[in-house]
């Protein structure tokens, strides 16, 4: 059977697609005019809000990589003038305080809690070195240099307490993670707190393992010395 055949005329009076949807659109958008406004308010309201935060974030940053490094340099001028890191980290203290309260969730405040968790520790104040070195591996846990400098501060001041236990425990997570620095002398430190507790086979193991593994420490000779034992 053929196929009945559409004459031209009848095409033309065909309704085109285009212009139906176009006619639909435009009757929805004059019945629906107020809803429009309010989707584009919002849209270009998106926009506005988008474009503040970064401008204030940009701010945020700036003023924060600006009072670190006002901070390290007043607690290094400090150290310098007394000797004493004692009475350096009292004298910059507020600054470290107001670096961390008030940058502590953006990345110079970040550092800056490392920074004064050093300060800390090398003041004799090893509770509040424990406290901002934990806050401060939460913040830095991707990143294993940083890592490893914080679990050995972490190590040292359970050292100054007289806590070996949790000394060992933080150089061993330091020993185990994928970085490499500070690992050397980790395990020499290792070595000599497993020799303190009485657990002599693992000293030498730490003692091999340094001697082995970085063989142009400073604490190679000796390591491999002690492991000879």
């Amino acid at each position: 059977m053929a196929k009945k055949r559409i004459s031209r005329k009848e095409l033309v009076k065909e309704p085109d697609e285009f212009i139906t949807l176009t006619g639909q659109a435009i009757r929805w958008a004059r019945e629906n005019t107020r809803l429009l406004i309010y989707g584009a308010c919002l849209f270009f309201g998106i926009i506005v809000l988008a474009s503040a935060y970064r401008l204030y974030a940009s701010h945020r940053q700036d003023s924060g990589a600006a009072l670190l490094s006002q901070t390290r340099t007043a607690y290094q001028a400090a150290v310098q003038a007394d000797k004493d890191p004692a009475k350096a980290l009292a004298a910059v203290k507020p600054q470290f305080e107001r670096l961390v309260a008030e940058y502590g969730n953006w990345p110079a405040g970040r550092l800056g809690r490392v920074l004064y968790a050093h300060a800390a520790l090398d003041g004799h104040a090893p509770d509040e070195a424990i406290s901002l070195y934990k806050k401060a591996l939460d913040d830095f846990n991707t990143d294993p240099s940083l890592t490893n400098s914080i679990l050995n501060g972490l190590a040292a001041a359970y050292i100054e307490k007289g806590d070996s236990p949790a000394a060992i425990g933080y150089l061993e997570r330091l020993v185990a993670g994928s970085g490499k620095v500070l690992k050397d002398a980790a395990l020499f430190q290792l070595g000599a707190l497993y020799k303190a507790a009485g657990q002599a086979e693992k000293s030498q193991a730490a003692y091999k393992q340094l001697s082995t593994d970085y063989p142009d420490s400073i604490y190679a000779n000796i390591a491999k010395e002690k492991a000879a034992g």
